[in-house]
C-alpha cells in the first residue's frame, strides 16, 4: 500500500488514520510494558500477593464510575462544540466538568474515609493477616491516590474529544512505563511489598497527568483552561443527560468486567486470581489493538453525526465488520500458541490450562465485537438500549457466574462472563444495522 495514498481522503478519516497509526506505535510499546509488568511484579511478589493486588486493582476501578459519566459526557459535548467552532462553550464544558469532578471525588474520599474502619478486606478477599500485613491501610492509600488520579485524567477525555487519542495513549503508556521502571528498581533494592506495588501502580499515572495539566491548558489548548468563573451549573444538565447513561454503562460494565477477580478470590482464594489474570492479559492484547482503532472513531462519529455525514458512518461500520473477521482468526492463532507463549513469558511459576485459554479467547472476541458496535452507538449518543441491557446483565452476572463457578471453577466463571456479555454483542449489532438502514423505531432509535 502506498503510504501517501493511505493518508489521503476525507479529512476526518485522515485524522483518524494518523491517530490510529501513532497509537499503534505507542500501544506496541505499551503491550511490551504490559507483558513485562507481569513477570517483573511476580518476581517482586509471590503469586498469592500478586493475586491480592490484581483483585484490589479491579475493585479500585470502581472509582471510575463515580464521575456519573461526566468524562464521556464531556468527550461527546466538547467534540460537538469544537465541530461547531464554539470555543467558549467548550471552555464552559471543561470548567464545569472539572470542578464538578473535584466536588464528587472529594465527597467520595470523605465517604470512603468514614466507611474505611468498618470494611474488613481480609474477609472480602478470603485471606488472613498472617499472609498480608496492613491490608486495610494499603487499600485506603491506593483508594486516595486513585481518586486524585480520576480528577486529572479528564485531560485524556479532552484529547479524545479533539480526535487525538494518540496523545491520551501516550500518557497512558508513560504511566505504565514508569510503573515498570519503579517496580524493577524495587526488585533490586527492597524485599517484596504489596504496599509499594499498590503505591507504584496508582501513583505513576497520577504523576503523568499532573505534568500534562500545565502543558495542556497553558500551551496546547489555553482556550479550554478550566476556571471557576466558567463553571455554569446550567450546563450540567447537558453533561448529565448523556453522562448519566454513560455512568450506568460504566457501573454495569465494571461489574461485568472487573468483578471476576473479586469473585474468584472470594470463592477459591487470591492465588487462583493469578492464572485467570495472566490468561486475560495475554488475550487482552487484542482488545488493546481494537481500542486503538475504536478510540478515534468514537469522536469522529460524533463529529460526522453532528454534520449529518451518514455516508462516512456507514463506511466506518463496514470497515469494523471486516476488522472483526480478522480478529476472529487472530484469536484462534493465539489459542493454539498459548502454551508456548506462557512458557516463554512467565515460565512454569503459574499454570494456565488449555480450556481456560480457549474460553478466555471466546470471551475476548465477544467483548471486542460488542465494544466495536457500541463505540458507534456511543459516538452518536444512542445509549438507551445499551444501558437497559447492561443493567440486566450486571444483575445476572453474580448468580450466573457463581453457579457455574461452583461446578466448573474458574472456567465456569469465564463461561458465565461469555453468556452475560453475548446479549450486548447481539443487541449492539442489531441496533447499529437498524440505525444505518433507517428502520430503528422505539427503543432501537434511542
Amino acid at each position: 500500500m502506498n503510504l501517501r495514498n493511505f493518508f489521503k481522503g476525507n479529512p476526518r478519516t485522515v485524522k483518524a488514520k494518523k491517530n490510529i497509526a501513532a497509537s499503534f506505535c505507542l500501544k506496541g510499546i505499551d503491550a511490551v510494558v504490559y507483558l513485562l509488568l507481569v513477570p517483573v511484579t511476580l518476581d517482586y511478589l509471590n503469586p498469592y500477593e500478586y493475586g491480592i493486588w490484581l483483585t484490589l486493582n479491579s475493585v479500585l476501578m470502581w472509582i471510575n464510575t463515580f464521575d456519573i459519566g461526566l468524562g464521556n459526557g464531556l468527550r461527546n459535548k466538547l467534540a460537538t462544540a469544537i465541530a461547531q467552532n464554539n470555543k467558549k462553550l467548550g471552555k464552559i464544558y471543561v470548567s464545569t466538568t472539572f470542578l464538578m469532578l473535584i466536588i464528587l471525588m472529594g465527597s467520595v474520599i470523605v465517604i470512603g474515609s468514614i466507611l474505611q474502619p468498618f470494611i474488613n478486606w481480609y474477609d472480602i478477599l478470603n485471606t488472613s493477616p498472617d499472609r498480608v500485613r496492613s491490608l486495610d491501610s494499603i487499600v485506603y492509600l491506593a483508594f486516595l491516590i486513585f481518586c486524585l488520579n480520576f480528577i486529572f485524567k479528564i485531560i485524556g477525555n479532552i484529547y479524545l474529544a479533539m480526535q487525538l487519542p494518540a496523545v491520551n495513549n501516550a500518557m497512558v503508556v508513560t504511566g505504565h512505563l514508569l510503573s515498570l521502571i519503579v517496580i524493577f528498581i524495587l526488585t533490586k533494592t527492597t524485599q517484596g511489598s504489596l504496599l509499594w506495588v499498590a503505591l507504584t501502580y496508582s501513583a505513576s499515572p497520577l504523576l503523568v497527568y499532573l505534568i500534562a495539566y500545565p502543558i495542556t491548558f497553558w500551551e496546547t489548548y489555553p482556550f479550554l483552561r478550566p476556571s471557576l468563573k466558567d463553571f455554569k451549573r446550567i450546563y450540567l444538565k447537558d453533561l448529565f443527560n448523556i453522562g448519566v447513561q454513560f455512568f450506568i454503562l460504566q457501573l454495569s460494565g465494571i461489574i461485568l468486567f472487573a468483578l471476576a477477580n473479586l469473585l474468584i478470590s472470594h470463592m477459591f482464594g487470591p492465588e487462583k486470581v493469578t492464572p485467570y489474570s495472566v490468561a486475560y492479559r495475554y488475550f487482552s492484547l487484542l482488545p488493546m489493538v481494537m481500542t486503538l482503532i475504536l478510540a478515534p472513531l468514537w469522536s469522529a462519529t460524533t463529529d460526522a453525526y453532528a454534520k449529518g455525514d451518514e455516508i462516512w458512518i456507514k463506511q466506518t461500520i463496514h470497515t469494523i465488520k471486516k476488522i472483526l473477521g480478522v480478529a476472529a482468526i487472530f484469536i484462534i492463532v493465539m489459542i493454539v500458541l498459548a502454551p508456548w507463549v506462557y512458557q516463554i513469558w512467565i515460565g512454569g511459576e503459574v499454570h494456565i490450562s488449555e480450556p481456560l485459554s480457549c474460553i478466555m479467547g471466546i470471551y475476548v472476541f465477544i467483548l471486542i465485537s460488542s465494544l466495536a458496535f457500541s463505540s458507534i452507538l456511543n459516538g452518536i449518543g444512542k445509549l438507551r438500549l445499551q444501558t437497559l441491557n447492561t443493567v440486566i446483565m450486571a444483575l445476572l452476572f453474580i448468580p450466573v457466574c457463581y453457579y457455574l463457578g461452583k461446578h466448573y471453577e474458574i472456567i465456569g466463571i469465564v463461561a458465565g462472563m461469555c453468556i452475560v456479555n453475548s446479549s450486548g454483542l447481539i443487541l449492539n449489532y442489531l441496533q447499529v444495522n437498524k440505525l444505518i438502514n433507517h428502520t430503528a423505531k422505539g427503543i432501537w432509535a434511542q
